[in-house]
């Protein structure tokens, strides 16, 4: 997992810890430009609190997380050349285009693969599968996505609630209880409803997977699991969300996958004989 997506998931840390992290977010190239007491000066904390948050991040010393970073910090500068805000301009050729959008998705599922939690996966694949009902909360054209993801999985049989209007998502969270699992799609934590909604789940015992951007998202906390989505868009001033779009799109063929694996020769035969069932021309 990117280090630094690992760095902002942490929980549990202390105030100057937190301070650290935000500092080391904006400037990585302190942490490898910087000795340990020139690092803890700059961002106004002790040097203990390197190491306490280097044991956090279960890595061997500062050594390992300059290594760390500047692996990311290198694939960054390669990704530098293409404008993600951006990638089509007036004088673009229709094979331009193609070969603009074509890279933009391939780093982002470079970056979205790089922010997954092999861990964080099993955990998340776990709660789906012991949860009787599932609920997927999303906003915007976030819907579409949710529910082509309620779609394939209503193809091995599991039924899967995508609320859209606002009162029905509050009424959804309401209802809930601890047999739901509630999948969050918010890339910053800045919606009123997805607030009030997150809120209500968590009051009512639901486990809740958080499908959100690296940045600071207020809702975090309330999360049991989270999964990262690429994050070098900007959220408004752009052509279009080519990037967080392709990224979310691939969180949730990943969640179906491990869910479809658990029962892989079961699912196969449900999928054959539902399409046998509704084509004859099959059998």
């Amino acid at each position: 997992m990117n280090i630094l997506a690992k760095m902002a998931g942490l929980g549990s840390l202390t105030t100057n810890e937190k301070v650290l992290v935000d500092f080391i977010l904006t400037n990585p190239k302190e942490v490898i430009n910087c000795r340990p007491a020139e690092l803890a000066a700059q961002a106004f904390v002790s040097v203990a609190t390197i190491y306490r948050l280097i044991n956090k991040l279960e890595l061997n010393g500062i050594g390992e997380l300059k290594i760390e970073v500047a692996s990311i910090l290198r694939t960054s500068a390669q990704k530098e050349e293409i404008d993600y805000d951006f990638p089509i301009l007036e004088s673009d050729t229709p094979f331009q285009i193609m070969q603009n959008l074509s890279n933009i998705y391939a780093y982002t599922i470079d970056e979205t693969v790089s922010f997954a939690d092999p861990e964080q996966l099993a955990a998340v694949g776990q709660a789906l599968l012991k949860a009787k009902v599932i609920d997927v909360y999303a906003a915007s054209a976030n819907v579409f996505f949710a529910k082509n993801f309620k779609f394939q999985m209503q193809e091995i049989g599991v039924l899967i609630n995508v609320p859209e209007e606002d009162y029905i998502q509050r009424l959804s969270a309401a209802n809930s209880n601890k047999d739901h699992a509630a999948i969050v799609v918010s890339f910053g934590g800045r919606g009123q409803t997805v607030k009030e909604v997150v809120k209500i789940l968590n009051k009512n015992d639901v486990e809740i997977i958080l499908i959100t951007s690296t940045q600071d998202n207020p809702l975090a906390e309330y999360a049991a699991h989270k999964l990262y989505l690429a994050s070098a868009e900007n959220h408004y001033n752009k052509v279009s969300s080519f990037s967080t779009r392709f990224s979310l799109l691939s969180i949730f063929d990943m969640l179906y996958s491990i869910y479809f694996n658990h029962n892989y020769d079961r699912n196969i035969r449900y999928k054959l004989k539902n399409y046998q069932k509704m084509n004859r021309k099959l059998e």
